[in-house]
């Protein structure tokens, strides 16, 4: 357990010393190595402008950051409610993953709506990234001491007396790591859907129906080894997870209607073509320029 990596003084602007949290860099790291996966991706296996990567990934991170936040605000709401600004103090922690999962969704959707691009190759491309930001972002969990598990005699972890975990079970406890069954869940979904992202002709949107069973699964079956404040949340979170599962499964069959994903030749080709195009429209406008400034000049 390793929750702060450093402090910064901030006092100049009335904070005193604020903590970097570890899990808040893990959390960047799964952010930073999904934007690269995710560009390779999209350059490889679509026709999508991966340059869009960058504007996604600015609403995607708000919606997390807000939606984690909410969530959390509005499931401990006795400790917010006589004080709302510790609403806005990221840095003392506080965040539900779902809430965050659930928003970066929404703000994503929305960016694609209004640039228009296609839904159902980029969610195909987005289903691996995810998952393997959940592999990176769970090692910040543990890191942090939260999402730990329930008391078990087989390979069993101990935080330290001062963490959560020990104020929960005491000094001497043996718990599941559940932070490190779910990253290495993660880590294995995403190899998964590399795989068939490589090898299987799918139809559009049944990779990321895929995505979305195979998380809903994982984290229902962590939810068994997790610790949860009362039986009201672990149900909720079971609910939750069950929700999404059939959410994939009627996707991939909705989904059984479109046309299948193009191969990697005819992506290169098409690409191709797309790339030639661009050059003989700068060749034209360039020559369009040159003529239009040596006609000023003979004016």
């Amino acid at each position: 357990m390793y929750p702060v990596l450093f402090n910064i003084n901030l006092g100049f602007l009335g904070l005193g010393m604020v903590p970097v949290r570890t899990y808040s860099v893990m959390l960047l790291a799964s952010f930073v190595v999904g934007i690269i996966v995710l560009y390779r991706i999209l350059k490889r296996r679509t026709l999508i402008d991966p340059s869009m990567v960058s504007d996604l990934a600015v609403w995607v991170i708000l919606g997390t950051v807000i939606g984690a936040r909410l969530a959390y605000v509005f499931m401990h709401w006795s400790d917010y409610a006589n004080n709302l600004g510790d609403i806005f103090k990221l840095w003392q922690g506080g965040a539900v993953y779902y809430g965050g999962f659930i928003l970066a969704f929404v703000f994503g959707g929305i960016y694609l709506w209004r640039k228009k691009i296609p839904v159902l190759p980029l969610l195909d491309s987005i289903g691996p990234v995810v998952a393997l930001g959940e592999g990176i972002g769970r090692i910040g969990c543990y890191l942090n001491g939260c999402c730990f598990g329930a008391p078990t005699h087989v390979c069993g972890v101990t935080f330290p007396a001062n963490s959560f975990a020990s104020y929960v079970y005491g000094a001497d406890h043996s718990i599941w790591p559940t932070q490190l069954f779910q990253s290495g869940g993660g880590l294995l979904l995403f190899a998964a859907l590399l795989l068939l992202l490589r090898f299987a002709r799918l139809r559009k949107g049944q990779l990321f129906s895929i995505f979305i069973f195979g998380f809903g699964g994982l984290r229902l079956g962590v939810n068994f080894f997790r610790y949860y404040e009362d039986a009201l949340n672990l149900w909720t979170n079971n609910w939750i997870a069950i929700g999404i599962m059939a959410a994939g499964i009627v996707m991939f069959f909705l989904f059984t209607r479109q046309d299948k994903v193009p191969t990697l030749e005819w992506i290169a080709a098409e690409r191709k073509k797309m790339e030639e195009a661009r050059r003989k429209q700068e060749e034209k406008e360039a020559r369009k320029d040159k003529r239009y400034r040596k006609g000023k000049k003979k004016k």
